[in-house]
């Protein structure tokens, strides 16, 4: 299998690689401005056409596109061109496309969302990743559009960006509160890379939810990493989604209408309080 990751350089992006080459898969990535010891091509995807040119010359049986921008003015030129740009480069070539999306494609006003529920994001990065879905669906009709949630790693791993978030709350590092009242699905890194790399040799197409098993709070979440971690959760403070000073999605929690074995992924709360 010749496997191209985007965004190699990432935190998803990074095990994905490091999981692909312990199957013995030959793979091919590319960074941006955070290159390493994993990744080869150097692609700004706001250059139209470098990201295809890296492409064509590996010639992959499959593409996972992970690179994406998020509260930047480069949000639409690289979260959703970008991710089109991808597709379009793995249809070509008749190669296997995953594409990594969000939960935030919806408005969190639901009680939960299937994949057969339409997109009706309230944030601008959700709107982004709306439209490339749309996009990239349209440019590969056979691609899997894979929506998870909040991404975290076990202790004895480094920190991923949630991890980190909560960590440095706990330890003064900055003034942050975690809502009681808004609901996400949040999947282990290793586990939602072993799907990812499952899903490259199944035949599905559109929107897959691959999160966690079960919701958990943001406060409640943010808690069970700083006591993973040996911290003090006491020291994590709660807040309410009416003190958040914009709009955000309340319940994100996604179910699946897919049965596979690696597609039922525990939920934080039995990684996290189970160590």
């Amino acid at each position: 299998m010749r496997l191209y990751v985007t965004g190699g350089s990432g935190y998803l992006g990074s095990y994905l690689i490091s999981a692909a080459h312990a199957l013995g898969w030959e793979v091919r990535s590319c960074h941006y401005n955070h290159p390493s010891n994993t990744t080869q091509d150097t692609v700004d995807l706001r250059d139209r056409g470098a990201l295809t040119r890296a492409i064509n010359a590996f010639r992959p049986d499959a593409v996972i596109h992970t690179a994406y921008r998020q509260n930047d003015p480069d949000l639409h030129a690289v979260t959703v061109l970008g991710a089109v740009e991808a597709a379009a480069a793995s249809a070509l070539l008749n190669a296997r496309h995953i594409h990594l999306s969000s939960d935030m494609v919806f408005a969190g006003t639901a009680d939960e969302y299937d994949e057969i529920d339409m997109p009706d994001p309230i944030v601008p990065y959700g709107v982004a990743k709306a439209v490339a879905e749309a996009a990239v669906a349209q440019a590969h009709p056979e691609a899997s559009i894979v929506r998870t949630s909040l991404i975290y790693s076990l202790p004895s791993d480094t920190p991923g960006r949630h991890d980190q978030i909560a960590l440095d709350a706990a330890a003064g590092r900055n003034a942050m509160s975690f809502f009681t009242d808004e609901w996400r699905c949040p999947v282990l890194i290793n586990e939602l890379v072993a799907a990812l790399l499952t899903l490259v040799a199944h035949d599905h197409r559109g929107p897959l939810h691959l999160v966690g098993a079960e919701p958990i709070s943001r406060y409640d979440f943010a808690r069970a990493i700083v006591a993973a971690r040996g911290g003090d959760p006491d020291r994590i403070v709660g807040g309410r989604l009416a003190d958040s000073p914009a709009p955000r999605p309340a319940r994100l929690i996604l179910r699946s209408s897919y049965s596979n074995p690696a597609w039922q992924l525990r939920s934080a709360a039995a990684v996290l309080n189970h160590l």
